[in-house]
């Protein structure tokens, strides 16, 4: 009897609503997706092209000022400040490239294909062409795009291996388990 008192629940007072149980809420699923869908994909296709190019016209401008410096015995052993500010920047820049892997691989695997292994596939079949269209390229200041023509049957497959290896891994990382 002493127990029935106890889990029915009494009215204090005669004014006072009735007791009600408390009833837990559903749990809400959370979403399976990502979200963002087609900007996520191309914001990291418009960085990892963005940040190739820049990266291309760094290290055109440092490695020509490093060649005509050679030439002209005037690098004394060791590289102009502003050569190796050119090359650090670009440097950065493929960082970025890589990194943008982790908004979505596909900007660097597009990348990756499109400015690093299709002009290394042109460059290895056809370089005198290469070259004559290098020179087609409109100066921006002072002799730039001559500077990739000699590095650039080493730096094109370095490219198009960072960025499709960054590629690869932002696609099979480990996703967040759920519970």
């Amino acid at each position: 009897m002493q127990a029935e008192r106890e889990t029915e629940p009494t009215q204090v007072h005669p004014l006072d609503d009735e007791p009600t149980s408390v009833a837990e809420p559903e749990p809400v699923p959370s979403p399976r997706g990502r979200g963002l869908g087609l900007n996520r994909h191309l914001g990291s296709v418009l960085l990892s092209f963005l940040a190739v190019l820049g990266a291309y016209g760094a290290l055109d401008y440092g490695f020509y000022r490093a060649y005509t410096d050679a030439q002209a015995g005037r690098d004394l052993g060791s590289l102009p400040q502003a050569t190796m500010i050119a090359l650090g920047a670009a440097g950065a820049c493929l960082l970025v490239a890589a990194a943008a892997g982790r908004i979505s691989g596909l900007g660097p695997l597009l990348a990756g294909l499109v400015l690093g292994a299709a002009p290394a596939a042109w460059v290895f079949l056809d370089f005198p062409s290469y070259v004559s269209r290098l020179d087609d390229v409109p100066e921006l200041w002072d002799h730039t795009t001559f500077g990739l023509s000699y590095v650039s049957f080493a730096l094109y497959p370095v490219v198009a291996g960072l960025l499709l290896g960054a590629a690869i891994a932002g696609r099979w990382r480990r996703r967040p388990v759920t519970t």
